[in-house]
């Protein structure tokens, strides 16, 4: 499934960019070949409704463009698969059309004046979608972006080794489908080659994660492991035991937490023993309620409610760029590392 969903959403991509491209072409072409005679939009001949309609549209483009990138980096889980090039790409061009649209905004073409009842009804129904879409993205950012403030959070170091990519995580339904345990996260081991498994999707142990280690995220006494469960195989999940092979640290002040789907037979510590940061705890696996091999963690009261939590310190790469984080957290589809 993970194969097909990369090669179709990539192959849209890059369909996408090339009408981008297009509609840029077509755009310049005719401002460069004096076919369509403009007017800055402050000209007298130009009605208040045409001024304020062009305003509006300009002020509209580039949240839309911003949202657009930002629900299929964050929001969207399965753009994750989309090939790295095929992103860039698609991303550049949006912004560049939408750039080269603002700019159109500060003049009128006098077809649109003096044109047909078609002409005009598509400028404002332009217009009157925009608006609404760039401020439903605009909301969805403001929604989905913001974290307890670290105050509020617990501290861990990172449980993995190497490049990882979070699936499900952020503190809210539109990035995390947890439901239990509102704050936890999925991680799944990116390769070399930027995916997620190499070769055929549907063999567990073709996936980067499979067999990697996992470490203690803090200090803390072992309270419980659960071991011996089977790795089912990809998308099989087995929602009687949905933590599968997992470990639960108690790391004081009535916290615990939780790392679960390890392989069986790879977990290393034992329930009483005490643990600190970086001991190696066990390896992924792809066992209990899980449809491929990836490291699912998350933070509790002794009374398993979700705590917020942090990590001390990582490089997190959100839309395009690796920064270093103190005190970062995650949202859906962060690429993440040590």
């Amino acid at each position: 499934m993970f194969k097909q969903v990369e090669i179709a959403l990539t192959t849209l991509y890059l369909v996408l960019a090339g009408a981008l491209l297009a509609a840029i072409a077509f755009r310049i072409q005719g401002a460069t070949s004096g076919r369509a005679a403009r007017m800055p939009i402050w000209d007298q001949r130009v009605g208040i409704a045409y001024r304020a309609g062009k305003l509006a549209l300009a002020a509209s483009l580039l949240p839309l463009a911003l949202g657009v990138i930002y629900a299929l980096s964050v929001v969207i889980l399965y753009t994750t698969v989309v090939r790295e090039c095929a992103k860039a790409l698609f991303y550049v061009l949006l912004c560049a059309w939408a750039l080269l649209e603002v700019y159109f905004c500060l003049s009128i073409g006098v077809r649109l004046l003096n044109g047909s009842w078609f002409r005009r009804l598509a400028f404002w129904g332009a217009v009157l979608l925009s608006l609404p879409i760039a401020a439903s993205l605009s909301w969805l950012i403001a929604k989905t972006l913001p974290y307890p403030p670290a105050e509020e959070c617990v501290v861990l170091d990172l449980p993995v080794r190497g490049t990882w990519l979070a699936g499900h995580a952020g503190a809210t339904t539109f990035t995390n489908l947890h439901t239990t345990h509102p704050y936890a996260i999925d991680v799944l081991k990116l390769g070399p080659d930027g995916r997620l498994m190499d070769g055929s999707d549907l063999v567990v142990t073709n996936w980067y994660g499979y067999d990697e280690p996992v470490y203690a995220p803090a200090d803390g006494q072992v309270v419980e492991v659960v071991d011996g469960l089977p790795c089912g195989p990809i998308g099989n999940r087995d929602t009687v035991h949905p933590g599968g092979n997992h470990v639960v640290i108690d790391i004081g002040n009535d916290r615990q937490v939780l790392l679960a789907h390890l392989a069986a037979g790879s977990l290393a510590v034992e329930e009483g023993e005490v643990v600190t940061s970086g001991t190696l705890i066990g390896r992924v696996g792809n066992s209990g309620n899980s449809e491929a091999p990836h490291l699912h963690l998350h933070v509790q009261s002794a009374s398993e409610a979700g705590l917020p939590f942090r990590f001390r310190s990582m490089q997190r790469k959100r839309w395009l760029f690796w920064t270093g984080v103190t005190n970062g957290y995650l949202i859906r589809n962060d690429r993440f590392r040590g």
